[in-house]
């Protein structure tokens, strides 16, 4: 049955999407609303009630009832996810044994993947998300509301941010940080904390007081192991129950998503690699490298291959301008050529990605504060990658001094043992929710989602000592131990220190590999 206007909630998405001739279904795929409301904010929208509560969602994005062990319906889990023992969630999930919250709430943080969980179980409702908010969210508390994304939250004009606006944060000149969004009245979500319905207040749920950041009571070979063998546990459960594709790159992050897919490489139906710029060529080298020593088909998508130009100018404008719509108004592609590229894509069930590997090598980390309680300065500086004095530049100071006070609340949300990870912890709860998993909603063609996304991982990685981190004893230790084969073989890097020597001696091998 057709819906009807009125049983349509009309939101600033639906509304941009008539003004632009732009299908809903397609523009917000992968998306979600949660309201009081009954009305859908499109017709090819699933629709489920949990608790009061009305779940609207893609129906590519799949849903999964949890159901407890006297068979009271739970709430539902939205997205992809690997439970605690290696089993991708797959329609209804029966949890026996669970009889408190305080249980159901363990069950799902040993959950990874990108998803999220809404429940109305033990007289509570609430909203739980993957441990870096990689299906990530917006939420108001004056809507009464929790969606996706701006666009499908609100059923009214946006409110624009009034400190900094959406046109810079599209430009890269600045990024929403710490809850902002392009509107006032939307906050981004956290990681590790959930979303009372019944306040729309975030409430941390982990890490818990007992939870410990150092490395006293684990040694970093049994660190090493964890990870690996979850991780190599999390790529098996999702290569075994998708179709699924793995960029393979010049760099770490790829690399230590492909070692831990040594025993089920030949379940991932895609490997394949941009090359777009010049830089990209490096990347190029690695990867095919890399194929050919472990006898990989490997997809080269390259700026001069026959149709990667096919979309026109008009035609590609107007895909960035959907980028922004379902991002928030905060990323329509890098550039051009990325743009075209990622929809030269191969098609997948799942694009598995492996940025969140990046804590291997203590990214957010110096090597002068490694290791030691961060506070709100430095961890401004780690989060934005920018000097005080630059952000004081970029900023007015009524922002610097709010972005201040708000890093400093949330640090003292964490229980002490955390105050020795701190920008760890920042960067798997405010940055990720509100950077790279946000921008995963601007590519609709496939399905994005980090293995690393797991809280038995990030933790383990968070207690690896900082220092140990940059001089890659971790990432050396997970590659050593799960594909050797890996280990010598060159990175981009290599590549381009050999170019450049080569140029200086007056040697050009550009294009002729």
């Amino acid at each position: 049955m057709v819906a009807r206007k009125s049983d349509l909630a009309e939101t600033a998405g639906a509304s941009a999407c008539v003004a632009n001739g732009w299908d809903f279904a397609e523009v917000f795929r992968y998306q979600f609303r949660l309201s009081l409301e009954a009305p859908a904010p499109c017709a090819a929208w699933r629709g489920k009630r949990v608790g009061k509560w009305h779940l609207h969602h893609c129906p590519d994005l799949r849903a999964h009832e949890i159901v407890l062990g006297n068979g009271t319906k739970a709430g539902v889990v939205l997205g992809v996810a690997v439970d605690a023992t290696g089993q991708v969630l797959k329609g209804k999930t029966k949890l026996a044994g669970i009889s408190d919250l305080d249980a159901l709430e363990r069950y799902i943080e040993g959950l990874a993947g990108r998803f999220i969980v809404v429940i109305a179980a033990f007289d509570h409702e609430r909203v739980y998300f993957d441990p870096t908010g990689g299906l990530t969210a917006v939420y108001s508390p004056e809507d009464s509301v929790v969606a996706s994304s701006v666009h499908v939250l609100a059923r009214r004009d946006i409110a624009p941010n009034e400190t900094v606006t959406a046109d810079q944060v599209l430009a890269r000149e600045t990024q929403f940080i710490l809850g902002e969004t392009c509107d006032r009245h939307c906050h981004r979500i956290r990681a590790n904390h959930y979303l009372d319905l019944a306040t729309l207040d975030l409430v941390r749920h982990w890490p818990r007081a007992e939870d410990a950041f150092t490395e006293d009571s684990m040694s970093r070979e049994d660190m090493i192991a964890g990870i690996s063998e979850r991780l190599a546990q999390i790529i098996g459960a999702l290569s075994g129950g998708f179709t699924t594709a793995l960029p393979i790159s010049g760099g770490t992050d790829s690399r230590i998503l492909l070692a831990a897919s040594r025993d089920c490489l030949d379940q991932i139906e895609h490997f394949y690699v941009h090359d777009i710029y010049r830089v990209t060529e490096f990347d190029r080298l690695s990867a095919t490298r890399i194929a050919r020593e472990l006898g990989l088909p490997l997809q080269v998508i390259h700026h001069s291959a026959p149709g990667f130009d096919a979309m026109d100018d008009l035609a590609l404008a107007n895909l960035r301008q959907k980028m922004a719509h379902r991002t928030s108004l905060s990323f329509n592609g890098i550039d051009d050529a990325t743009v075209r590229a990622v929809t030269h894509a191969p098609s997948a069930d799942l694009v598995l990605r492996g940025n969140l590997a990046e804590m291997t090598r203590a990214n957010k980390w110096s090597r002068e504060l490694a290791g030691h309680a961060v506070g709100p300065e430095d961890g401004l500086t780690f989060l934005t990658s920018k000097s005080p004095e630059e952000l004081r530049a970029a900023w007015t100071p009524e922002r610097y001094e709010r972005m201040l006070a708000r890093y400093g609340a949330w640090v003292d949300t964490l229980p002490e043992p955390a105050h020795q990870r701190i920008p760890d912890l920042a960067h798997i709860e405010v940055f990720a929710p509100a950077a790279p998993n946000n921008v995963y909603y601007a590519f609709e063609q496939n399905f994005y989602i980090n293995p690393y996304n797991d809280r038995r991982i990030l933790h383990m990685t968070a207690r690896f000592h900082p220092l140990a981190r940059m001089k890659r004893q971790l990432v050396n230790g997970i590659i050593d131990g799960l594909m050797p084969e890996l280990t010598g073989l060159p990175y981009g890097s290599h590549y381009k220190k050999l170019f450049r020597s080569l140029r200086a001696q007056g040697i050009n091998l550009r294009g002729e590999f």
